[in-house]
């Protein structure tokens, strides 16, 4: 239980580095925002850019890629010198432009898309597919929960547009993390359709989705 609190507190920490306006902001996938800002250095395939003195991402692992991110974006390049400014640089434009992503995520859709040390061999950049939040809750959540997450009566699923974006947070935290500890049909359900959206590859981060959902269906952020 401890270790599910502490893991909750610490990611909550990283939201505060993305405290944006979502109100009137594009919703950016994390591959829009590789393709539009990071390819530039790093190449359109990861494979690295020389001339901009951008080193190569796709031989590194998913957990060297999370781990580079989360540092970048929480505290910015602690090393010294040009290439580490500049990288400090980019990642100030990536914001101000409003691309807000998750390390995790844009972690896993670079390994996935352009590593070259996959263990299962039978994937291909064009077996993998990178899926926004608002695709994987257009394409999945909105079933049961509403287009405009208003709720679904006859798939007893609950409006979720009155919730707010910490409410939404802990319950899909609790969601990936443990499923529902409670029991009933309902719990059930939910934990079936999770599964789903993992076996089809439509992983996201629970701060992305909560984002997703508030910004754009709750009326108090409209405001």
């Amino acid at each position: 239980m401890k270790t599910n609190i502490y893991k909750k507190v610490f990611y909550g920490i990283f939201i505060l580095g993305f405290c944006v306006s979502f109100s009137h902001a594009k919703q950016y996938s994390v591959s829009d925002i590789y393709y539009q800002m990071c390819s530039k250095c790093h190449g359109m395939n990861a494979e690295g850019n020389p001339e901009k003195k951008g080193p190569s991402l796709n031989d590194m692992s998913k957990d060297e890629l999370a781990y580079e991110l989360f540092d970048l974006v929480a505290n910015g390049s602690q090393s010294s010198g040009s290439d580490h400014d500049v990288m400090e640089h980019n990642q100030k434009k990536i914001i101000k432009k409003g691309m807000t992503y998750h390390p995790d995520d844009m972690a896993l859709y670079i390994y996935s898309t352009f590593g070259i040390n996959k263990s299962k061999l039978s994937m291909t950049n064009k077996d993998v597919k990178s899926y926004s939040v608002s695709e994987i809750y257009k394409t999945m959540c909105s079933k049961c929960h509403g287009m405009n997450a208003q709720g679904n009566p006859k798939k007893k699923g609950p409006a979720i547009n009155d919730m707010t974006k910490n409410e939404l947070e802990m319950e899909l935290y609790d969601l990936q993390s443990d499923g529902f500890q409670s029991s009933g049909a309902g719990n059930e359900v939910m934990t079936h359709n999770q599964k789903k959206i993992e076996d089809k590859g439509m992983e996201y981060h629970p701060e992305d989705m909560a984002s997703y959902i508030y910004f754009n269906f709750n009326a108090d952020a409209k405001k």
